[in-house]
């Protein structure tokens, strides 16, 4: 099953593309959308062009108190009620460390700034590890 990994950010969403067989991600393309409706029917198109049938989006939880629920975490959480009442099945996925494993990635690779889609390739690589257990 095709599976698209999303780290939501209010300026930019990072999507990477993985499949349940394989259980590998790749980062993919990063997204500017004007509003949440109009990132939700980009989503919804690139699901229907590369046929895929899951999102995982990243949801961060404080290391400190992984029970407190941010506002970022709220924002992400409405966004993918929104994404759910279109009819797509939709799995968070923790995503406290997907940053600073982007960055890390990025910088082996020589490239200097934040990657989105790295940081949603983590967050989806993390739900694939996981697939066979408990999906």
């Amino acid at each position: 099953m095709r599976v698209l990994g999303v780290d939501y950010g209010a300026r930019r969403v990072g999507i990477a593309l993985g499949d349940t067989e394989t259980r590998l991600a790749s980062p993919w393309r990063v997204l500017t959308p004007r509003s949440s409706e109009h990132l939700v029917q980009e989503l919804l198109t690139l699901a229907r062009e590369e046929q895929v049938e899951r999102f995982v989006v990243g949801v961060p939880h404080p290391l400190s108190d992984p029970s407190r629920e941010t506002d970022q975490a709220r924002e992400i959480r409405a966004f993918i009620a929104n994404l759910s009442r279109q009819g797509v099945e939709v799995i968070e996925e923790d995503e406290s460390l997907s940053s600073r494993l982007a960055c890390v990635q990025a910088e082996e690779m020589d490239e200097h700034k934040k990657r989105d889609d790295l940081a949603a390739a983590v967050i989806l690589q993390t739900y694939l590890d996981r697939y066979g257990v408990s999906a």
